[in-house]
This record gives structure tokens, C-alpha cells and sequence, in this order.
């Protein structure tokens, strides 16, 4: 059974999740000394507002999955960090997550939600493209993944 956590964003769990996360990032992209960035992941007190979110999946009590949300300007919403492990994929953990995420950002008055991704995350971009996710903004980072913003208007 999954179950969704809140927890803070600097607890145990989220860092064993983070760490997992950038060991993927750092396979895919080929760049062995990549180091999360502010502007790319926030760091942990991002979560911590009041209006902010961190939350934690527990698949038999063990972390598999987390995202976050903070504001970034007046009804706009961000999604950070948002990961699931390898074990835990293809359950619909991702979605599910997602869309707490999304729940909790409309109960925090935002009227549209943000996420960056890139396009080494196949099976991100695969569910945000079906969750109604359109791109805003493409940036080339020179040596690094292209990044890849996208938006979507909340109900």
C-alpha cells in the first residue's frame, strides 16, 4: 500500500530520495559532477512556508517517491524535486503524487502550477504531457540538459 506523507522537505526520507534523484539526473545526462542548482531544484526551506508542500510516498513503510510545491509569484505555483524511485514506478505513484500536488497548490490560491524537467526524463515529461502540461519556455544550458518549462491552468 502507498501512502502520502507530509514531512519536511530536509527530513531523512526526502534526502534519500534527493540523493537517488541525482544519481538518475547524473546517469542520464553523462555529467558525473552535476550539482543541483537553486533554479532548478530550490532548496529544502523553499517547502517550508506556509503555503509551500512537501510530501513524502512510503511504499510498506519504505520512501519511494516525493515533490514539493512552493509559490512563485501571486497565484502561481512551482513543483520541485518531484521523484519516484525505480522500484516504485509504474504504479501510478507519479500521477498520484502530481495531482496531490496540484490539490494542494489550488487550496493555496494559485491558478496555475509551473515545473521545470528536461528531456532525459522520459517518463516525467510522458506524465505531464497526459496530465495537460504545456511547455512555456525552452532554455539551452550550453554543457547542460535543455530545460524544459511548463504550465498548467488549475481548475
Amino acid at each position: 500500500m502507498i501512502e502520502l506523507r507530509d514531512e519536511p522537505s530536509g527530513g531523512p526520507s526526502a534526502r534519500e530520495l534527493f540523493e537517488q534523484y541525482m544519481a538518475l539526473v547524473r546517469a542520464r545526462s553523462g555529467i558525473e559532477d552535476f550539482s543541483p542548482v537553486e533554479r532548478i531544484f530550490a532548496t529544502e526551506d523553499a517547502f517550508a512556508a506556509d503555503d509551500a508542500a512537501w510530501i513524502v510516498a512510503y511504499l510498506h513503510d519504505s520512501p519511494v517517491g516525493c515533490g514539493g510545491l512552493r509559490t512563485l509569484s501571486p497565484g502561481v505555483g512551482e513543483i520541485k524535486r518531484m521523484f519516484v524511485a525505480a522500484p516504485a514506478r509504474g504504479r501510478g505513484l507519479g500521477r498520484r503524487l502530481l495531482r496531490t500536488l496540484e490539490a494542494r497548490a489550488v487550496a493555496a490560491g494559485h491558478e496555475r502550477v509551473r515545473l521545470l524537467t528536461t528531456p532525459m526524463l522520459v517518463e516525467a515529461c510522458a506524465l505531464y504531457e497526459a496530465e495537460g502540461y504545456a511547455e512555456i519556455e525552452r532554455v539551452e544550458q550550453g554543457d547542460g540538459p535543455l530545460e524544459i518549462w511548463l504550465e498548467k491552468r488549475l481548475a
